[in-house]
C-alpha cells in the first residue's frame, strides 16, 4: 500500500498555493492516522501474523466506528513482511516509520528481529510496540527515553512461570532445556540462570540449536543421558515439529513431559505433527484464551473474527494471544493519540507512559506503561494450554 513520505509532503506543503494549503488544511482533518504492522507473513506456517492482524482491525473499526482518533480522523493500517529475517524488518520498520501521520509501529513474533528494530525506533523516535516477542531486551534496554513498549509475555516472568509448570505439575528437580542460538533464546537462557534455583529445579543440561537445524535428536538423547525429568522448550512451530516427532520415537518410558514457550503454537504446529501430539505430554505457555472467556472486549474480539475469518468456534481461533494483544495495543494508541492531541510520535511516546485506565480484552490495565515500566502484561496473565490435532489451544489446570 502506498503512503506519501513525511519529505515528500513537505515539499508539496511549501510548493503550494495559500488557496490550495487552505483546502489542505481541511482535508488534514479527516486524513488517516496510520498504524504499521510488521510480521512474517511469508513464513505460510506462521499463523501469528494474520491473528494479530485480525486484533488490530477489529479494534480499528470498533474505534472509528465511534468517530475515530483527533476529532474524527479515521485510523488505517499499513502492514509489511519481514519473512522472518531481521534484515528485513529492519528496512520496514524504517519504511514504515517515515510515513506521514504515523505514530507507532506494532512488532510481531519474532523476537530477534524487534530486537534488531530498536537502533531505528530510537533513532528515528518512533514507538516500537511488540505485540508477540518475548524477549526481554526489548523493553530492557539502555536507550533513554525508551521508544519500545510491550503488551505480551515477557520472558523475564514467562520462562519462570514455565520453569515453575516443570516443578509443580511434573515435579520435576532435574530438567534439560533446548534453546535456539538467538536472541530469544539466550533471554530465556539468563532467565533459568538467574531463577531456576528459586523454583525448585535445576538445569544441569543446556542445548543449543540453530534456526535450519534438521534434526534435534542429539540434544534430546542428551537429555536423557543424563537423566533429567522434564525438558523446557524454546522455539518456533518447525523447530516444535521435529521435536515433537523425535520424542514420539522414542520408546513410552523415555518420552519426558515438555514445556513450551508459545511461538510452537503461533503457527501450525498440529499439522506438522499431527500424529505426534497425542504421544507426548507437552504444556504451551499463554497470556490468554478466548474458551471460556466472559470479559466483554474478549467477547466483542471473539465474535468479531468469527464473522470476519468464517470461524465456527472461538476453540479454532489460531494464535489468540496475538489477537487479543494487538486488540488491546491499538485501543491504547488511540487513547494515547486523543491524549497527545497529535499524530507526534514523540509525543504519543510521552502520552503512551501517562494513559488512563482500559477495561481490555485480556486485562483491565490501571496504567499500562510508565516512565519506567514498559511491560503492560505480568505474571498474573500466564496460563497453560494443550494443543488438540485439530488445532485448538484448550488451557489447563
Amino acid at each position: 500500500m502506498f503512503s506519501p513520505t513525511k519529505q515528500v509532503l513537505a515539499f508539496i506543503f511549501y510548493a503550494c498555493s495559500a488557496e490550495f494549503c487552505a483546502q489542505a488544511k481541511d482535508l488534514s482533518h479527516n486524513a488517516p492516522v496510520w498504524i504499521g504492522f510488521d510480521d512474517a507473513y511469508g513464513v505460510k506456517t506462521n499463523t501469528s501474523a494474520m491473528a494479530i492482524e485480525w486484533g488490530i482491525q477489529a479494534a480499528m473499526e470498533e474505534i472509528n466506528a465511534e468517530g475515530g482518533v483527533l476529532n474524527g480522523r479515521p485510523l488505517k493500517l499499513l502492514t509489511t513482511d519481514n519473512k522472518g529475517i531481521s534484515a528485513r524488518g529492519k528496512d520496514n520498520f524504517v519504511q514504515l516509520a517515515e510515513t506521514l501521520d504515523l505514530v507507532a509501529v506494532l512488532t510481531g513474533k519474532y523476537s530477534p528481529i524487534s530486537e534488531d528494530m530498536l537502533p531505528d525506533a530510537h533513532r528515528l523516535k518512533v514507538p516500537l510496540i511488540s505485540v508477540w516477542g518475548s524477549a526481554d531486551p526489548i523493553t530492557d534496554h539502555n536507550y533513554k527515553p525508551s521508544y519500545s513498549f510491550r503488551v505480551s509475555l515477557k520472558d523475564d516472568w514467562g520462562v519462570e512461570a514455565m520453569m515453575k509448570r516443570l516443578s509443580s505439575k511434573y515435579k520435576v528437580r532435574q530438567g534439560c532445556a533446548i534453546l535456539p542460538n538467538t536472541a530469544w533464546g539466550r533471554s530465556a537462557d539468563k532467565v533459568i540462570r538467574d531463577k531456576s534455583g528459586s523454583n525448585n529445579v535445576q538445569f544441569p543440561v543446556l542445548r543449543w540449536y540453530n534456526w535450519g537445524d534438521a534434526s534435534l535428536s542429539e540434544h534430546y538423547k542428551a537429555c536423557l543421558n543424563s537423566r533429567t525429568q522434564g525438558l523446557l522448550f524454546v522455539g518456533n512451530e518447525k523447530e516444535g515439529a521435529i521435536l515433537l516427532k523425535e520424542i514420539a520415537a522414542q520408546p513410552q518410558s523415555q518420552r519426558m513431559p515438555v514445556v513450551s514457550h508459545w511461538g510452537a503454537v503461533g503457527g501450525t504446529l498440529h499439522e506438522l505433527a499431527n500424529a505426534e501430539l497425542a504421544l507426548v505430554q507437552i504444556d504451551f505457555i499463554q497470556t490468554f484464551t478466548f474458551i471460556h472467556n466472559k470479559r466483554p472486549r474478549a467477547v466483542y474480539l471473539a465474535n468479531w473474527i468469527l464473522k470476519n475469518a468464517d470461524l465456527k468456534s472461538t476453540f479454532d481461533i489460531p494464535s489468540p494471544v496475538g489477537a487479543a494483544h494487538a486488540y488491546d495495543t491499538v485501543h491504547l494508541l488511540a487513547k494515547a493519540i486523543d491524549t497527545a492531541k497529535t499524530t507526534s510520535p514523540q509525543r504519543i511516546r510521552d502520552a503512551l507512559e501517562k494513559l488512563p485506565p482500559f477495561q481490555g480484552a485480556v486485562r483491565h490495565y490501571t496504567q499500562a506503561f510508565t516512565h519506567q515500566r514498559r511491560d503492560a502484561l505480568d505474571k498474573t496473565n500466564v496460563l497453560f494450554v494443550r494443543l488438540t490435532p485439530n488445532g485448538q489451544l484448550i488451557p489447563q489446570d
